[in-house]
This record gives structure tokens, C-alpha cells and sequence, in this order.
């Protein structure tokens, strides 16, 4: 499990088959045709049985829909910080470049509320409905397979795979009297909604899986792993199409494995790599969602105008009938651009956490609304609990502290991470209780609350025997002999650190200091480089673990990243058993009653009793044993004048204008 970068904190996401001269082609691990394949339930196709690949040709163009009565255009001004420097589904992945690509294509599915739902899609497949199951194949030897290290392989003597039986066997080619080998592979059916392109021309199956050959050649960027999964990825109709993964790949996320349409009707002539430069995927795509490109004046603006065919028409989508999407200005211009009413809506890139004053106080001048939706990124301070040294320097010479499970409670009490989000965000930063918030679909009720009590956090160390012997001020680790006399004291004093660039951090860090002098923990503040907090191997401070308390960011998922605090992922030496100097548990703590929980909701799939059940049980001992202390969820704040509607920014939505179709505007 390889840990991400994060500097301060850097957010990561995810498509990939170099073709002739005019259709991409799959590439050897994969199998796309546009002919039905066996149903769900068969076990292994012969190559030689399957169907022929043929191309769906292009259906005629879409008449443009009756001429309602004339209304008065409704026009919205976008304000944003950045310019795309491409709208090609496969190219730029900045946020401006999703924002205004969900405004160009109908989204297949959203992630509102760490969930997924569908929109372009009929519905999300699922195990239970029977629209995605796991079948049964034979596999034989060179076979391409998920190993049961999660690697794409061809299957050779001697590979580790899983059986259909859920047995880790190594593989031996069978004899002539032995039944053949099998393994799981997971299929799953999705159809369309009647989507059209802004040239009048359907929207058809044979769209996503021409998207799918490039997403899969070997030029076109993006993250592979899906792809190099895939056993076949076929059109079954006009607008449905069905995804199967190689034997071996039970994916959490199968209800995903669908790609957005592009128009091979417009595009089939042109390769693969020839697309990353087109004017026809970067400059002036054909559009299947609300609107279309209307004309892009680079620096200045970008102008959509709405799409005639859009499908959803009927239903007075979208409302407005021309989007102004002014780009690369400036932080300090929005204000007054807002009151103005030269910006309708100012994106978050524009709006940072030191403005949040200056937001509210527009909002309650009545001149702006203001959203502050929560970010995917939360701040959390990590507890050495077991640090990482080499002979009288284990623990890195101090008492190990945080080994102590009533330790940690009473740091938790004793910090006020309420007033952390009061003076970094105006308040309006979520206190976080575990590595998922509590609006978490897979938050439990039984979970541990550790508000702030400082009366509580003292009297717990007190219990515990740190007292301040001397009246410093400062609490002490005491040794007594057997008649209870004192012979020794070590200072509760420790270090707290981060990484030098994150002024906002840095801040964390002193607030804490002063919340714990309080609770009589003497903190000694330290800062280095991010490039030297954030390496790997032993030395690193923060994942060398070499720290008493480390501040950082982790990102937060749809699905509970438990994984951050498997004690199979504690940084260390491998040939020790360590999860090696590259992962993710920096704190050295290790619980098997929390493994257990991680690990069986890991090994599940969404949607069944077993993950939700075991998700909410590791949480709840998460938050029981605190081997790190969740401080607060970041703000993605965006801003409105007080005439717009429906806008609806969301924590797990990757940008505002992903419901852009039905965005209003009061004349």
C-alpha cells in the first residue's frame, strides 16, 4: 500500500490502446467489441467463439425538438481562478477543467454525500438487483488473471491466486483426470438514458466503448488500472453496455467500471495520440450534457450556450441559456466583481480560508450567499505511539508516552478543536471525530465523542499517575520503590511537528501547545521541509516514526480509508515485519481487534451486511483507542450572489457545477 504525497496535502484521482488509422484497437490485456457477449452466470468463452467485432454505424441526427415560445435569455457569469488547457475527457484534469466539462457531459453518476448515484445512467448495477454478479470461469494456464497480490498476470506454475472457493492455492496446470481450475470474475450491465450530441446525433453504447480503446491505448494519460482489469468491455444494445473483469478482480467499486461516451462519429478517423491535440476533444468538443462551447476567448472567458438536444429538455433543463465562465482571475478581485454583479458565482478556487470573514460579512450585509461545503481532506494529529530507533534510542529517548490508551483519551480532551476551526475558518471548518466524518453514511452510532473537558483531561492523566510533583506546572512521569517513595521523574514534555511551507499548520501546532500547557504537557514546537517531513525510510521525523505528536492531512474516501491504521501497514523494515518505509501508519500503533474489523470490511463488497458492519466497527474502535486525533475537516467555501438558485456544492463532488442543468438565476 503505497502512501500518497502530501505536500501540504496533495489530493489524488484517476483513462488508456494505440490504434491504425482510423478505429483504436484493444490492447492485448484487454478485449473490447461491440457485439453481445455470454451472459452473466456462463464460465470460460473460447476466443475463437466469441462473435466478430462490428461497428455500430452512427445513427441519423436527432430533429431539433418544437421552438417553445420565446422567454428572455437567462445568462449566469462563473468567476474561477484557472483556465482548462484542455476539455478533453482524457487530458486536462484540473478543477477548472472538471468544472466546466460538467456543464459539456452528461455526468454518468455523482458522488453526493460519500455515496454514488446515478444520472446519465439508469441505474448503478448492483449484486443484489442481479444487474452485476460474480460468476464462476475456468481459467487455464496463460490466462490473464488478478493474482492474489491484486497484480495482472498471465497465469503460470506457481502463481498465488484465489480460488472460487476463496482458497489461496499456488497454481499447478491440472491433470488430464483433474477439473479445471476456477476462479471469480465479477460482471456488471449498465444502460443510458437517451443522451444526444450537440450535433443532433444519438448518443449510443458503441460511444463508451470507442471512449473505453482510448482510454486503454498506451498514449492516452491516465491511471490504467481499470482497464488493464478488464476482460471485455462491450456494447449489448443501442445504450447499454457491459463491463467483465479478469478472473481474480473483485473491485469495490464495479459499479463505477463504466466510460463516458465520446462521438466516434466525429473522432474515428483521428489516433489515439492525435486526439490529446485535436480541436475536436480540446478546443470545441461536441457536447452531450446541458450545454454546448460556445466560443473561448483564452484568458478571459469561456461562453457555453445550451445544448438544443439536451435529453432532458422536456423537463425545462437546462434553465439558463448561456453560462459566462470568466477564468484566471485573481483572489483579491471577487468581492467586490460579486457585489458588482460582474460574478454570479465564484468558485472555491477563487475563495480562500482567509477570506471566510469577508464572506460573512457579505452574507450578512445580504450582498452574497456564502456555502461551505467540507472538503475530502481532513487535518489530524498523529500520536507517536511507537516510535521507530535504533539501541537506547527506540524511543527516540523519551517515556512512550502515547503507548497508553488513557494518555491519548486525555489529549483529545484537553485539546479545544472547536477553536481551531473558530480562528482558522471563522468557524465554519467540522471538528472530525475519525478518518470519516460524522455525515458518513458508514459512521456508527456507538462511536466514542471526545469533546473538549479540560476539567476531565486532567483529572485522567492525574489517575494515571503523571502528576506535577514539583509545582512547575508540568506534569511528571514518577517512579516509586516499593515504599512508595519517589526516586526519579521524567517531565511530560514532548515535541509536536510539522512541515515548514503550511502557515495554516503551523498554527495548528501552536494552538495545541497552548490548549496542552493547560493539561500540564510541556510541547516543544519543531518544523522541517516538507520534503524532508514527508520522505521515507528511517530517518524521515514523520513516517521514520520519530515524533512524539505530527500534524498532517489525510484524504477522506467514499469508501473508510480503515487501511491508514492497519497494524500490517505500520512503517518499518520490511525483513522485520514492517509494512515497509513507503507506507501509510506513521504512528506505530497496532490493534488485532481493529485489524480484524479493517481487514473483513476490506475483503467485502458495498452493499452487504459484512461492510457496512465491520466499516462501522473498526471506526468505533478508532475512536475508542485514538491512535491519532482527528482535529478538522478543510472548507471548500464558495460564494453566490443572492439572484442564484439551485446551486448545490457538495463534499464529494468534484466541482460546483455538477448540477449546472438546473442552476437559476432570479431577473
Amino acid at each position: 500500500m503505497r502512501r500518497l504525497p502530501i505536500i501540504p496535502f496533495i489530493i489524488l484521482l484517476l483513462a488508456a490502446c494505440q490504434n491504425d488509422a482510423t478505429t483504436p484497437a484493444p490492447t492485448s490485456a484487454v478485449s473490447a467489441v461491440t457485439s453481445a457477449a455470454a451472459a452473466p452466470g456462463a464460465t470460460t468463452s473460447d476466443p475463437a467463439e466469441e462473435p466478430a467485432e462490428t461497428a455500430t454505424p452512427a445513427a441519423a441526427p436527432t430533429q431539433l425538438p418544437p421552438t417553445p415560445t420565446p422567454l428572455p435569455a437567462k445568462e449566469l457569469v462563473v468567476c474561477m481562478s484557472g483556465e482548462p488547457t484542455s476539455l478533453y475527457v482524457y487530458g486536462d484534469d484540473s478543477l477548472a477543467a472538471t468544472a466546466v466539462r460538467h456543464a459539456l457531459y452528461e455526468n454518468l453518476y455523482t458522488t453526493l454525500g460519500y455515496d454514488y448515484q446515478p444520472q446519465a445512467l439508469l441505474k448503478l448495477p448492483s449484486l443484489h438487483d442481479g444487474d452485476a454478479v460474480i460468476q464462476t470461469v475456468n481459467v487455464a494456464q496463460g490466462d490473464l488473471i488478478v493474482n492474489a497480490a491484486g497484480k495482472v498476470t498471465p497465469l503460470l506454475p506457481g502463481a498465488q491466486i484465489v480460488t472460487a472457493e476463496g482458497k489461496f492455492i499456488i497454481y499447478q496446470p491440472p491433470n488430464e483426470d483433474e477439473p479445471p481450475v476456477q476462479m471469480q470474475q465479477m460482471v456488471a450491465e449498465f444502460a443510458f438514458h437517451p443522451l444526444v450530441w450537440s450535433d443532433g446525433t444519438p448518443v449510443t453504447a458503441d460511444d463508451s466503448v470507442f471512449s473505453f480503446q482510448l482510454a486503454a491505448d498506451p498514449v492516452t494519460p491516465g491511471d490504467k488500472a481499470k482497464v488493464e482489469r478488464t476482460a471485455r468491455y462491450e456494447a449489448t444494445g443501442a445504450q447499454s453496455v457491459r463491463w467483465t473483469g479478469l478472473p481474480g478482480f473483485l473491485d469495490s467499486t464495479y459499479f463505477t467500471n463504466v466510460w463516458p461516451p465520446l462521438p466516434r462519429h466525429q473522432l474515428v478517423d483521428l489516433t489515439a495520440e492525435a486526439l490529446l491535440t485535436a480541436e475536436e476533444t480540446n478546443r470545441r468538443p461536441l457536447a452531450s450534457g446541458p450545454f454546448q462551447l460556445e466560443a473561448w476567448q483564452p484568458g478571459e472567458r469561456i461562453i457555453l450556450s445550451r445544448n438544443p438536444y439536451y435529453y432532458r429538455q422536456e423537463a425545462g433543463m437546462p434553465v439558463i441559456d448561456r453560462l459566462v465562465i470568466k477564468t484566471s482571475l485573481l483572489a483579491d478581485a471577487w468581492t467586490d466583481m460579486v457585489t458588482s454583479g460582474q460574478c454570479d458565482v465564484v468558485t472555491r478556487g477563487l475563495v480562500d480560508s482567509g477570506r471566510i470573514a469577508d464572506v460573512l460579512t457579505g452574507v450578512e450585509a445580504a450582498t452574497m450567499q456564502a456555502y461551505f461545503p467540507a472538503d475530502i481532506v481532513f487535518e489530524h494529529l498523529d500520536f507517536g505511539v511507537n516510535s521507530w530507533g535504533y539501541g537506547d534510542d527506540v524511543f527516540n529517548g523519551r517515556p512512550d508516552w502515547f503507548d497508553f490508551v488513557p494518555v491519548r483519551q486525555a489529549v483529545a480532551q484537553c485539546i479545544n478543536r472547536q477553536r481551531l476551526s473558530d480562528e482558522l475558518f471563522s468557524g465554519q471548518a467540522q471538528v472530525m471525530d475519525a478518518y470519516i466524518p460524522q455525515d458518513h453514511p458508514l459512521f456508527p452510532e456507538e462511536a466514542t465523542i471526545w469533546s473538549y473537558d479540560r476539567e476531565a483531561a486532567n483529572a485522567l492523566l492525574q489517575d494515571f499517575g503523571l502528576e506535577d510533583t514539583d509545582g512547575d506546572g508540568w506534569r511528571e512521569w514518577v517512579e516509586r520503590d516499593l515504599q512508595k517513595t519517589i526516586v526519579a521523574t521524567t517531565t511530560f514534555s514532548i515535541t509536536l511537528g510539522a512541515n515548514s511551507e503550511s502557515s495554516l499548520r503551523l498554527r495548528v501546532n501552536e494552538l495545541i501547545k497552548d490548549d496542552l500547557a493547560h493539561c500540564g504537557i510541556q510541547v516543544n514546537l519543531y518544523d522541517v521541509p516538507a520534503d524532508t517531513w514527508y520522505d521515507d525510510g528511517p530517518f524521515s521525523p514523520l513516517f521514520g516514526r520519530r515524533f512524539d505528536l505530527a500534524t498532517f492531512a489525510w484524504r477522506i474516501d467514499h469508501q473508510p480509508a480503515c487501511g491508514l491504521y492497519l497494524s500490517a501497514n505500520i512503517t518499518g523494515p520490511e525483513e522485520l515485519g514492517f509494512g515497509g518505509w513507503g507506507n501509510v501508519n506513521a504512528t506505530g500503533w497496532g490493534s488485532e481487534a481493529y485489524d480484524a474489523a479493517c481487514q473483513a470490511a476490506l475483503d467485502t463488497l458495498p452493499g452487504t451486511e459484512a461492510y457496512e458492519t465491520n466499516h462501522k466497527e473498526a471506526v468505533r474502535l478508532f475512536t475508542e483507542r485514538l491512535p491519532s486525533l482527528p482535529l478538522f475537516q478543510y472548507v471548500k467555501t464558495a460564494v453566490t450572489s443572492p439572484a442564484v438558485r439551485n446551486f448545490k456544492p457538495d463534499a464529494t463532488q468534484p466541482s460546483e457545477m455538477w448540477n449546472v442543468y438546473e442552476w437559476d438565476i432570479e431577473e
